[in-house]
């Protein structure tokens, strides 16, 4: 009896903020590469060609890690997340399950760089809040000794968190709602210092809340 090769590595491969001409080319080669391809619906229509096998990830990351585990066996698997791997993805659980040497991870741009971008603005010492999935777990009175901030939102009830932030914040903060960044649709908008962020926003949407002398 011939014994099963050892599974391959898995790629796990940042796809960037929107745009497809944001993916790296070690990104390209990766998912080029691969016979299996998994992620989101809206990544896989973008990146997935023709006799390319597709998992689609919604919200069931049992599941797609078992479906992971099944095709790795046979066949050359890359998991595509949006902007970067280390920031609020999928990256987290496939690695977990699967381990550091049997995944090789490909960076990305992330949206909340595409945000610091759009304003000229560095990020080295920015406090990043996860509200696209759930609504995020940050102390408001810890952010407010911070003087970079960005929020990435999504979740249905982000706005009203946002809105409470920037209360706590007050003028001293200059909000910065960037939605759809790299694509078609792409908006910043610059608000002035202590403006309240209004709805409805994009579900691909990052405020950053700036302290007002930084875009003097």
């Amino acid at each position: 009896m011939i014994p099963d090769a050892d599974p391959l590595p898995i790629a796990i491969v940042g796809c960037g903020p929107g745009a497809p001409e944001y993916l790296t080319a070690a990104g390209q080669d990766a998912i080029r590469s691969a016979a299996v391809l998994v992620g989101s619906a809206q990544l896989l229509a973008l990146h997935a060609a023709a006799g390319q096998a597709r998992v689609v990830f919604g919200s069931d990351v049992a599941e797609t890690l078992a479906q992971i585990e099944r095709h790795r066996r046979r066949h050359a698997v890359a998991v595509l997340v949006s902007g970067d791997p280390g920031l609020c993805s999928l990256a987290r659980p496939v690695l977990r399950r699967f381990g550091r040497a049997s995944c090789r991870v490909i960076p990305g741009v992330s949206a909340v760089q595409a945000a610091f971008a759009a304003v000229g603005v560095d990020w080295l010492d920015a406090a990043i809040v996860d509200a696209h999935h759930a609504l995020p777990e940050a102390d408001i009175e810890a952010l407010s000794d911070r003087q970079k901030i960005a929020v990435l939102g999504g979740h249905r009830e982000a706005l009203a968190w946002i809105v409470r932030l920037g209360a706590r914040l007050g003028d001293a903060y200059t909000p910065v709602v960037c939605e759809d960044l790299t694509l078609p649709g792409e908006r910043v908008r610059i608000l002035a210092p202590g403006s309240s962020v209004q709805g409805p926003l994009a579900s691909r949407t990052i405020v950053l809340f700036l302290g007002k002398e930084l875009l003097t």
